[in-house]
């Protein structure tokens, strides 16, 4: 009896534990309209908030084809990825942007911490929730990561297979080569330290420095080639066109710890062994094209690989004429390989 008992708290111990860790508990929204809907989701024990963009004849008791969107370098959902969601609600997918761990509306400490490997849980984790929705189709579900999320796109689709296809624009596949492929060890070190000593700070104070990590602030605008990949960068993030006064959200400024971590990631590595049909594009100015083309030459098949004419980089994220191409191309590419 009493043998009974014991089995009887630990069979109702478990189920208490397994409701409290429940993320369903944490999501929001049922009745989802046309158009914009604000989502909440759990990931890593705290909630994410998104937009879930919907097709204008958007119908509930339907099923829809599935992006899941990862934007750049410490992006918010209204940036990039609120335009391409618009774009691709137009052609009747349902589309997910939102604030990864720690950014914008979304919860977790510390705020801001471009870490690849917290930005991959949050992918995953979006996944999970979209699969929680009665009107998404599971076998269509793709994924979308630009910039730096190209990145970290690839490395969750190389083992979680409920995305179905996956693309990636202006992707940085290779931070392993872009730093110490690139950098010496004397450029290196410095660096690490800066990084090693501000974990050290914030272990002992809990204040953790924080700086502009893509070197906006000592630039100006009107001393800028403007064909260089600097000018691209600061007239996107530090003007009206995307900046703090256009989203009060964003900032350009990241932990300093935040190169521990980014020189370790590479999707290039794991190519090969993708197996998901996967799409890159590319600006035809593009500086960083070269990082895409690499990892496109080491890929899986199916795959394939598109140019923007006339497209740099950072026209990718919001200039209509562009992204209006790389959209179709992304349309055409993930209705091939729906099943």
């Amino acid at each position: 009896m009493k043998i009974m008992l014991g089995l009887l708290l630990v069979a109702v111990s478990m189920n208490l534990s397994a409701q409290n860790s429940n993320h369903l508990k944490g999501n929001t929204m049922t009745d989802f309209k046309a158009g914009t809907n604000e989502v909440t989701f759990k990931s890593q024990g705290v909630k994410l908030a998104g937009l879930l963009f919907t097709p204008k004849n958007f119908d509930a008791t339907k099923k829809y084809s599935t992006v899941v969107f990862s934007g750049p370098f410490n992006q918010v959902k209204e940036q990039t990825g609120a335009v391409y969601a618009k774009k691709m609600a137009d052609l009747g997918y349902v589309f997910l942007t939102y604030d990864p761990y720690s950014y914008g509306d979304s919860e977790g400490e510390p705020r801001n911490n471009e870490h690849s490997h917290f930005k991959m849980e949050s992918i995953r984790d979006a996944i999970s929730y979209l699969g929680t929705l009665p009107f998404i189709d599971n076998e269509k579900i793709f994924g979308l990561g630009v910039c730096a999320s190209g990145g970290y796109m690839p490395l969750v689709a190389v083992t979680d297979k409920r995305l179905k296809a996956i693309a990636t624009v202006s992707g940085m596949m290779d931070n392993r080569a872009s730093y110490f492929g690139i950098m010496t060890k004397e450029q290196l070190m410095p660096i690490f330290k800066m990084a090693n000593d501000a974990r050290q700070k914030a272990y002992e104070t809990g204040d953790l420095q924080y700086y502009d990590a893509l070197n906006m602030e000592s630039l100006e605008l009107g001393k800028l080639d403007k064909s260089s990949a600097m000018y691209e960068g600061y007239d996107y993030y530090m003007t009206k066109r995307a900046g703090k006064e256009t989203y009060p959200n964003y900032t350009h400024k990241a932990p300093m710890t935040l190169m521990e971590n980014a020189p370790l990631t590479s999707a290039t590595l794991y190519a090969p062994y993708l197996y998901t049909p996967y799409l890159g594009i590319i600006g035809e100015k593009a500086e960083t094209g070269m990082l895409t083309e690499l990892f496109y030459e080491k890929c899986s098949e199916p795959k394939e690989l598109y140019k923007v004419s006339g497209a740099t980089h950072v026209s990718l994220y919001d200039i209509d004429k562009d992204v209006d191409r790389a959209v179709a191309r992304m349309d055409e590419f993930f209705k091939k390989h729906s099943k």
